[in-house]
């Protein structure tokens, strides 16, 4: 939970700059390009998140990895404050959030479709259609195979779903039966 708090706190701060300076997507392509450097190299990672390291000579190191990237001045400011505040650990959460105020910005919504088979790309744009107009958003799908459904599709975007599958109708029809039996 701590850890969410962080990553909307620090999220919002820079994605507030990014709107101001209307750098939005550049801001949100540095983090990503970034948390991977840090994944492709743990030995880094762990300079900049290790504590035992003077806070000088992390930053230093950042500056160096920062020129290499040719990263913007304010997100070298942001990560610079992240290792100050010893907050760099949480930037993969802060990447996401990140994202998700894209999202939130661009009237986008992400919706995980799940069917028992594969649908074809032509099908998987009428389910996002739909979506579309039920939600009043744009909306990007993350197709799923799920055999386990039996049958049917399964949407869900964040809280919401509509579970159209053969296990829900089955699930339904028992309690259906177990009700009319009890009762």
């Amino acid at each position: 939970m701590k850890n969410l708090i962080i990553a909307k706190r620090y999220s919002k701060a820079l994605f507030n700059l990014a709107e101001e300076g209307r750098m939005i997507e550049q801001y949100g392509e540095e983090l990503d390009n970034f948390v991977r450097f840090l994944g492709k190299l743990p030995e880094l990672a762990d300079a900049l998140r290790n504590p035992l390291y003077p806070e000088a000579t992390r930053k230093a190191i950042f500056s160096a990895v920062a020129e290499q990237l040719a990263l913007a001045p304010i997100m070298r400011s942001f990560i610079n404050l992240l290792i100050e505040k010893k907050r760099v650990e949480h930037l993969e959460e802060i990447a996401q959030y990140y994202h998700r105020l894209i999202d939130e910005y661009s009237n986008v919504a992400r919706a995980q479709v799940k069917a028992a088979i594969d649908l074809d790309e032509k099908v998987i744009q009428e389910i996002a259609k739909t979506l579309e107009k039920m939600t009043g958003k744009k909306i990007v799908v993350e197709f799923h195979k799920d055999p386990s459904l039996i049958g049917g599709v399964l949407a869900q975007i964040g809280d919401f779903v509509l579970d159209g599958s053969v296990k829900r109708q089955l699930i339904n029809f028992k309690e259906t039966l177990k009700r009319g039996a009890l009762g």
